[in-house]
């Protein structure tokens, strides 16, 4: 079954994955496109099927930050959006610089081969073209069509001290690096966690400092997989004027994230209200469910012993999507197969359901 079509007037996000890596697209009506990071499975890329499907172009394209499980496709999609013969059509292309000139000489201890690949085509095409160049600093203001993005992350003296690591071959963890961004539109506020991590540095706590209303937010990309590390409570805990904000986390199977155990990562997120959904559960792309699935937390803290018939056939899959009307009303969410509405106990939603009754009943 092909992707959804989209409400003409209403701001789409849509995140995709496991396969491998993460994409959030958004489009901004009637036609303003973000892709963010990047997510496939074999030669198929997500962002360009999507795209591709949807007659899209990009306006910003954004890698957060230097890990192949954000990196997938990125390469190919960029190579497809820049035409050398229509520069001015090309995307403000942004990721935090990464260090020295020779790309060769990046360890693969510190970049997998996804991300050099996408790192190799950003730096060419901003010396190709500096005006499509987006360094993406802390505080960065950037129009999306009529929507506004703010750039949370990573705070300036944190990212100068992580690249000097990084340069040195030091250890340090790259998801302090992770770029987050809170898009506002027409009083929406979507909140894109990337990987960004509370521990180590404090990331959550130095966006706080920025926005201290973080936690105002309609829709949360949770951060990092919902780690348990990543999350700050001042980001979940909603506020008055959106008391059921919708959070979607993505799953990455290598670390077995989200975990569901009382008081860590997804139960977590679950225990602050919300409606929450999950891309998928942390094991490989063919193991995921071939229908839309509804699973308690109790269900998922024992997910390994889940089985599926029929399991998913490939793209389009494992995605969300939320569409949010300009008006005020409630978004509707659209769940792909193998993406899972996470529920509390048996037969009852996460507190405050509302957005949840938006959902579709009938399966692919």
């Amino acid at each position: 079954m092909p992707l959804p079509d989209l409400a003409p007037d209403h701001l789409v996000v849509i995140a995709f994955g496991p396969g491998i890596g993460e994409l959030i697209l958004i489009r901004v009506p009637p036609d303003a496109w973000m892709v963010v990071d990047g997510c496939g499975r074999g030669e198929t890329y997500y962002a360009l099927k999507a795209l591709t499907h949807y007659g899209a172009r990009p306006s910003i394209v954004l890698v957060t930050h230097p890990h192949d499980d954000h990196s997938v496709g990125v390469a190919q999609g960029i190579e497809e959006w820049t035409p050398r013969d229509d520069k001015k059509t090309w995307p403000r292309i942004g990721m935090v610089l990464p260090p020295g000139d020779d790309i060769a000489a990046r360890s693969a201890d510190f970049m997998g081969g996804a991300t050099l690949q996408a790192i190799a085509a950003i730096e060419s095409r901003w010396k190709e073209f500096p005006a499509c160049r987006w360094d993406v600093n802390v505080g960065d203001l950037e129009l999306l069509g009529d929507a506004a993005l703010r750039v949370l992350s990573p705070r300036a003296d944190v990212r100068d001290e992580q690249i000097e690591r990084w340069k040195a071959r030091r250890p340090f963890d790259k998801n302090v690096l992770s770029t987050a961004i809170l898009l506002s539109w027409h009083k929406r506020r979507i909140l894109l966690g990337s990987d960004l991590v509370e521990r180590p540095g404090y990331g959550w706590s130095h966006s706080l400092v920025l926005d201290p209303e973080l936690g105002d937010h309609d829709l949360l990309k949770v951060p990092h997989h919902g780690s348990d590390a990543a999350l700050h409570d001042d980001v979940l805990r909603p506020r008055a004027r959106v008391p059921d904000p919708l959070r979607f986390f993505t799953p990455y199977s290598r670390q077995r994230l989200p975990r569901f155990s009382p008081g860590k990562g997804a139960h977590r997120v679950v225990s602050h209200g919300g409606t929450s959904y999950l891309t998928g559960l942390p094991r490989r792309h063919e193991e995921q469910s071939g229908r839309r699935e509804t699973r308690t937390l109790t269900e998922l803290q024992a997910h390994s012993a889940i089985t599926f018939d029929p399991t998913t056939s490939g793209f389009p899959d494992c995605y969300v999507l939320v569409s949010i009307p300009p008006d005020g009303g409630p978004p509707t969410v659209e769940q792909g197969r193998g993406s899972i509405h996470v529920v509390s106990s048996s037969g009852e939603a996460s507190p405050k359901k509302t957005w949840g009754d938006h959902l579709l009943d009938d399966d692919f």
